[in-house]
């Protein structure tokens, strides 16, 4: 059976507004969708690691008391999983503070074997930092010589912009591998200084990228591929938080693809109207997680879809 694999960073997040935590619920950009997905009831695995502590052990029953395989979880003893703090503004746009998992051991993760088929959604930080690159670089190109979808988000923090030079050489590397690369008009600035999708598309054409989604809140969505290009407008709301808002559009983007089964070779002749469906799912479903505290779409939402 077809699966999808969420590959990313596990965290802890306690939201701010006016200087006064507000929620505190598991987060990560990739265990977010991993938790959307299983809420949709489909076959998802999160890879990655976290403490075996108070707070790894409150992730871990969350993702699988949405649905989530937990097989390919390391829980490192002897250690203190990660913080995130994000602190809202007057538009409830989040900034992040990031405390590191704190291990005395290697780091060491388990990585699943992909089939054709599958599909692998990665990004952010854990994607490209340096004490785990060499395993998460062959297990990416692993994934790709075995015919999975593959779908990156860069995901780039204004808290490793002084790592950039050392992190874009992977940055890189995951577009060449990546089927879609999805990411915000930040993270674009942030790695390669562009200000627009257009001439942003074109650094990552030259990467080998075949689909770009470029994201710009609640300026809409551009779309770039080698054969057109097309601008889809954002839904407009009044919204709680926007923590979570991409990686539940990522996890739109994958319910579509996983609901049309869609594979890798049929992504390569994907249609303009096939595109426009996948974006405007995902929009919908990033609008919802701006409607409350929550990083992931409400069970309200997903029986709207079941309807």
């Amino acid at each position: 059976m077809r699966k999808i694999y969420c590959f990313g960073e596990a965290v802890y997040d306690i939201i701010f507004k006016d200087e006064k935590p507000m929620e505190a619920r598991p987060g990560g950009a990739m265990l977010n969708v991993a938790v959307s997905l299983g809420r949709l009831g489909l076959p998802v695995c999160f890879v990655g690691d976290f403490a075996n502590d108070r707070v790894g052990n409150i992730i871990k029953k969350f993702l699988e008391e949405n649905h989530v395989d937990t097989s390919f979880i390391t829980m490192y003893s002897n250690a203190k999983s990660r913080i995130a703090l994000a602190f809202l503004d007057e538009k409830n746009n989040a900034d992040y503070l990031f405390y590191k998992i704190r291990i005395e051991d290697k780091p060491y993760i388990r990585f699943p074997v992909l089939q054709p088929n599958d599909i692998l959604l990665f990004g952010s930080y854990y994607a490209i930092k340096p004490e785990i690159r060499d395993m998460v670089s062959e297990f990416i190109h692993r994934c790709r010589n075995n015919q999975a979808l593959i779908i990156y988000d860069p995901n780039f923090r204004l808290a490793h912009l002084k790592m950039l030079e050392q992190l874009r050489p992977f940055i890189e590397e995951n577009i060449s591998i990546a089927d879609i690369t999805k990411g915000s008009d930040e993270d674009f600035r942030n790695i390669f200084y562009k200000e627009d999708a257009g001439t942003t598309f074109e650094v990552l054409h030259e990467l080998s990228c075949k689909s770009m989604i470029y994201t710009r809140n609640r300026y809409g969505v551009d779309l770039y591929t080698p054969d057109f290009q097309k601008h889809f407008p954002a839904i407009g709301i009044k919204p709680v938080s926007t923590v979570g808002a991409g990686d539940t559009f990522t996890a739109g983007m994958a319910y579509w693809l996983f609901k049309n089964n869609i594979d890798k070779n049929h992504l390569t002749n994907l249609q303009p109207d096939e595109y426009e469906a996948m974006i405007f799912t995902a929009i919908k479903f990033a609008t919802n997680v701006c409607m409350s505290y929550d990083n992931y779409i409400s069970d309200e939402f997903v029986s709207g879809l079941d309807n």
